[in-house]
């Protein structure tokens, strides 16, 4: 039909219904237009723009004015509705942590290897593999719940205000560029740590009741962003998705990493700390921050390289404020080690595709870090190492201006965190196949296989750069601090292969043949020269747990402990040739002075009890050398009861912990008695039925018997049916019959022997008392100690043995 022709039914407009049409448009069309005016007036700007009062044009997510700024843009949820007290969202940091949905709905697998189902399904669907480094998109309608674990944000977030409400965030962007200055840095974050600094120090200009929760918001929603790059990224490109107004969690981590730190280099920084309890509670407050972004960032589930160094950086943190003994550090190496693995960094570098150099060498320097750090803890701990090469393409970052994927290095080699991580990577290689060659030390080809060992670390060593090579005393070194901290450490690390892998060739540690004394010697006088010179130098980053700057004491630990216990030994022993005595005696009070007055340690500090306990072992050794000079020590051998000692001593071939230290305490050459200690402390009073001269109480015949308070068991040979004992058989069987009898008094197996107990045997009888402990409260009691004759060295153990008390010591 014609649109234009009438139908019957059709309702005819009059004028009037016209009219109205008219003004309902009209109508319309006006508040139409005012409402779009005012919605367009209505837009917020922006809190950076609101603060300075200047026109924002609402740009998302960030507007002109801080994009130019470079500062984080945040724009309210309700910038009109009037503030209502309410509970916060995030919920009480009070509260237990509630169970919160995954933001991602599919979790990231990560790196899946060869025998993984994604394997087999590549042969059917090749197309569908992603790589280790690929990302999955967040959903749309999940971006508005990006909270990963709300109690961890929450807690960051106040954390973070109680850190920048009392320390001023300029001084710490300060103390940070300071430190850069002196050419210390961040091993594996060196590329982004001023860049960090200088970022995080813009971000915070937004200052209302709850500004901490609002940057907590942004820095997350940063954070669950992917790092995209390709193979022709650049490193600028890299970094800017995560500095200014892209700045996440990551980038807070790396940047008080670096302040925890350099509060550990810089003792006295006026702006932040002029104690040392100032300086403890920011390294601790910054290491907890640390800790946070770290754990904040993890719960979004979407691992990448950033993360991965702030592992490593966050482990290296824990390793000086904890010690290398803490089981936090051991944790955090762990899983720097599992984020390895999972992003598949384990695996041939060079061959992926769509990598840009910068990240591959980014990515061969973490594995090469965290290789390193996995062999040298599990060496200084005793521990099995975490990875291992024969599951791992063994990789290095490159020599700059080599050529690409070359291993070797350059003649024109600077020293740098580069160059220090490609040989302690090489170094632990070696000591990675010494630690397996330990586990196969009776194999009829250990001999061999250790000189291949040798020979490879010696043809390491000749392969580096001349000028990295420390040959004479570090005082003759002509270069400058940083370089000559630089070439001490690689000194040191050579000088490690070579101990360890002599020390496997020992019969045992009692007996140290001539090449590990002249070793040890190295070590020792190298770590000496760095303690005396410890001014002189600049942290070249080998820090990592063996060696720092201000000489923290696991480098003294790592390195000193051990080649001062071969040291020790030797002069025990009777081993170390005459030139060699003088020097490490030399060495050896330098050492011990240099802990007793706190220039390495101090009470408190992670590894005191460790190196305390070493350094009273090393004076009493000193005291009776210089007690008596022109005396030698007596030969182990020749000494009474060093079979046991060495047995005990030998039990484990690398451990220089504590218990090596208390065993060489133990070496009866160095039971000397004080000069100062009287011969006898007589008794308080006589006690009745004893006269004047001292008997053990089996001996007591004629006065009143008075049993001791602890439990024995005694039999006197006049006692037995035959009245005497007839052989050494029949002593044997007089024993073992005491043995049981203490078996039973300590509820153990018939078959098992008392773990501690006492033995005193005499022309008259037989005593045996079972022990719960082989020691109480560190005070030990021998036999004699038993019957009340208390041998005691010194001082130190006369008033041990006062503050507990006699019984209390006996009876435990």
């Amino acid at each position: 039909m014609d649109p234009r022709i009438l139908s019957p039914n059709t309702p005819i407009l009059r004028l009037s219904d016209l009219a109205v049409v008219s003004r309902l448009h009209s109508f319309v069309s006006t508040h139409g237009r005012n409402s779009a005016r005012t919605a367009m007036s209505r837009l917020a700007a922006c809190e950076a723009c609101r603060k300075a009062k200047l026109a924002c044009d609402h740009q998302l997510p960030v507007c002109t004015r801080c994009s130019a700024s470079k500062g984080i843009c945040i724009y309210r949820t309700t910038p009109f509705k009037r503030k209502r007290v309410e509970k916060q969202s995030l919920g009480s940091p009070d509260e237990s942590p509630s169970f919160n949905p995954r933001r991602n709905p599919y979790p990231n697998p990560g790196y899946l290897g060869s025998s993984s189902h994604a394997a087999i399904f590549k042969h059917i669907t090749p197309d569908g593999d992603h790589g280790p480094g690929s990302h999955q998109a967040v959903p749309e309608d999940l971006h508005s719940d990006l909270f990963g674990d709300n109690h961890l944000v929450l807690q960051g977030a106040d954390i973070l205000k109680h850190l920048l409400t009392t320390y001023k965030l300029s001084a710490m962007k300060d103390l940070v560029m300071f430190w850069l200055a002196k050419g210390a840095n961040l091993a594996l974050a060196e590329p982004f740590v001023e860049q960090c600094a200088q970022s995080v120090s813009q971000l915070f200009t937004y200052h209302d009741d709850n500004w901490h929760l609002v940057y907590a918001r942004r820095l997350l929603q940063n954070s669950a962003q992917p790092l995209h790059f390709n193979d022709t990224s650049d490193l600028a490109g890299f970094s800017a998705q995560f500095l200014d107004h892209n700045s996440r969690w990551e980038t807070l981590g790396i940047f008080f990493a670096a302040v925890s730190r350099a509060t550990i280099d810089i003792a006295f920084f006026p702006s932040l700390y002029t104690t040392e309890q100032e300086q403890y509670t920011l390294r601790r407050l910054c290491t907890k921050l640390c800790d946070y972004a770290l754990e904040i960032s993890l719960s979004l589930d979407c691992l990448n390289d950033l993360q991965l160094i702030m592992q490593y950086e966050n482990f290296i943190v824990h390793s000086y404020v904890d010690g290398d003994q803490s089981y936090h550090s051991w944790r955090k190496l762990g899983d720097a080690i599992s984020s390895t693995f999972a992003l598949g960094y384990h695996e041939n570098i060079e061959i992926k595709a769509g990598i840009p150099p910068y990240l591959k060498e980014l990515r061969k320097t973490a594995f090469a870090r965290i290789y390193s750090a996995d062999k040298n803890i599990a060496i200084f701990l005793g521990r099995p190492p975490r990875m291992n090469k024969r599951f791992c393409h063994f990789q290095i970052p490159s020599c700059p201006n080599a050529e690409e994927g070359s291993a070797d290095w350059t003649p024109d080699a600077e020293p740098g965190y580069r160059a220090d991580t490609r040989w302690s990577a090489l170094c632990a290689s070696l000591k990675e196949e010494i630690w397996e060659l330990l586990q196969d030390k009776h194999d009829p080809s250990c001999a061999q296989r250790a000189s291949v060992i040798q020979c490879q670390a010696e043809t390491q060593w000749q392969h580096l750069p001349a000028h990295f090579r420390l040959e004479n005393s570090l005082k003759k070194c002509t270069q400058g601090p940083f370089e000559r901290d630089f070439v001490a450490g690689v000194r040191l690390h050579h000088l490690h292969v070579l101990f360890l892998l002599r020390l496997l060739l020992l019969k045992s540690p009692t007996e140290p043949d001539l090449p590990i004394i002249k070793t040890a010697g190295q070590m020792l006088t190298l770590v000496v020269e760095i303690i005396l010179l410890r001014d002189q130098l600049t942290n070249s980053g080998t820090g990592l747990i063996w060696k720092s700057t201000n000489l923290d004491a696991n480098q003294v630990a790592y390195y000193g402990l051990p080649a001062a216990g071969i040291m020790l030994l030797a002069m025990l022993k009777q081993h170390m040739p005459r030139a060699h005595r003088t020097r490490s005696l030399q060495d050896l009070s330098v050492f011990v002075a240099e802990v007793q007055i706190g220039t390495i340690v101090k009470p408190g500090d992670p590894n005191y009890a460790l190196l305390s306990k070493a350094t009273q072992t090393i004076q009493r050794f000193l005291d009776s050398t210089h007690s008596d000079p022109a005396q030698s020590l007596p030969e182990l051998a020749g000494v009474e009861g060093n079979d046991d000692w060495a047995a005990l001593l030998s039990q484990d071939l690398w451990d220089f912990e504590a218990g090596f230290w208390q065993s060489l305490a133990d070496h009866p050459s160095l039971l000397a008695i004080e000069p100062s200690l009287p011969p006898v402390v007589p008794a308080p009073g006589k006690r009745e039925g004893y006269d004047e001269g001292f008997r053990l109480f089996p001996d007591d015949d004629t006065a009143l018997k008075t049993e001791p308070t602890f439990v024995h068991f005694l039999q006197r040979f006049e006692d037995l049916l035959e009245g005497c004992v007839k052989d050494g058989k029949h002593l044997l069987e007089i024993y073992q019959r005491l043995l049981q009898q203490a078996r039973e008094a300590l509820d153990l197996p018939t078959k098992s022997d008392p773990r501690h107990h006492n033995f005193v045997l005499t022309r008259r009888w037989m005593m045996v008392n079972p022990r719960r402990a082989k020691e109480f409260h560190g005070i030990k009691a021998n036999a004699a100690g038993m019957m009340g004759s208390i041998y005691i060295w010194n001082h130190h153990r006369l008033d041990a043995w006062k503050e507990i008390g006699l019984m209390k010591v006996l009876a435990g």
